[in-house]
């Protein structure tokens, strides 16, 4: 029978051909691999889109900077972001609500907007909550928190695109652009809280670890609850750590008579003054 192995010694005078045929099997396993990782990359890319599912509709009528309804009677409220609000009959309206409602019309001016339902897709309201994109694919949130007329918001499960939400924010942040530009939308002290959306800087007095809620409270005047669950679940550090610490909040805060609650169950919307990335901070 004969055998299949062979000395391992070379000869000299093979040592070139040797060394190109390795040469010529490495370029073959390279060639391979780049093939098998660009496979991958189309095969990755085709589930990424095929969770990401685009619907068409016909805008009948704008309501306000982040709501609006189709002409299938449907209402629609962009998520992730939040605008000022217009004038009820037992409020003005707030600075910009206007001027961010034109900008959400001059956005879908041809009247067709593309909709990608959100994970969580319906708000207590009963209206769509959505990510809308023009039909050139522009995401409409990022173009509203661009020029300063939103402001980033995560309410869980509906936290997709964050990180391009902030850094919108961020550049009109930077650049003093729409509402970062003007005092009435400042972070205010715990005693100044109007009730409703709004941004809110305090120094935390005391926190209670329930079974089900942490509850962080600014003397009598605020409470924030984050139930348990959820910040075990998304905050990456020890409720504790905030014990007298400066923060500063956003959210739907709710007023009741002399106490104020407001419920969150992100991180983005609390932050730690000199720790966190400094956005509502960011005068120190």
């Amino acid at each position: 029978m004969a055998s299949f192995r062979k000395s391992t010694a070379v000869r000299p005078d093979l040592q070139p051909a040797r060394a190109a045929w390795h040469a010529t099997v490495f370029e073959r396993h390279a060639c391979g691999a780049r093939v098998l990782l660009w496979c991958l990359f189309l095969f990755l890319s085709a589930q990424a889109a095929a969770d990401v599912e685009w619907r068409r509709g016909e805008v009948a009528k704008f309501i306000d900077g982040d709501t609006l309804v189709l002409h299938s009677g449907e209402t629609i409220r962009l998520v992730g972001i939040n605008t000022p609000e217009m004038a009820t009959d037992d409020r003005p309206a707030e600075p910009l609500a206007l001027e961010a409602r034109d900008a959400l019309a001059a956005q879908l001016a041809d009247g067709q907007v593309l909709i990608e339902d959100a994970p969580q897709p319906r708000d207590r309201y009963g209206r769509t909550l959505a990510y809308l994109f023009r039909t050139d694919g522009a995401s409409v949130q990022e173009a509203l928190l661009g020029k300063g007329l939103a402001s980033a918001v995560v309410i869980l499960p509906n936290d997709r695109y964050l990180d391009r939400f902030i850094r919108a924010e961020q550049a009109a942040h930077r650049a003093e652009r729409g509402i970062w530009a003007l005092p009435y939308y400042a972070p205010a002290p715990a005693g100044e809280i109007r009730g409703g959306y709004q941004f809110v800087r305090a120094r935390l007095s005391r926190i209670e670890m329930g079974k089900k809620w942490f509850a962080f409270s600014v003397e009598k005047d605020l409470v924030i609850l984050v139930r348990r669950s959820e910040w075990e679940a998304g905050f990456a550090y020890p409720p504790g750590a905030l014990d007298q610490a400066t923060i500063a909040v956003r959210g739907w805060f709710s007023k009741k008579k002399a106490r104020v609650t407001l419920v969150i169950n992100h991180p983005f919307m609390l932050e730690r003054c000199g720790i966190d990335p400094q956005r509502l901070c960011s005068g120190d």
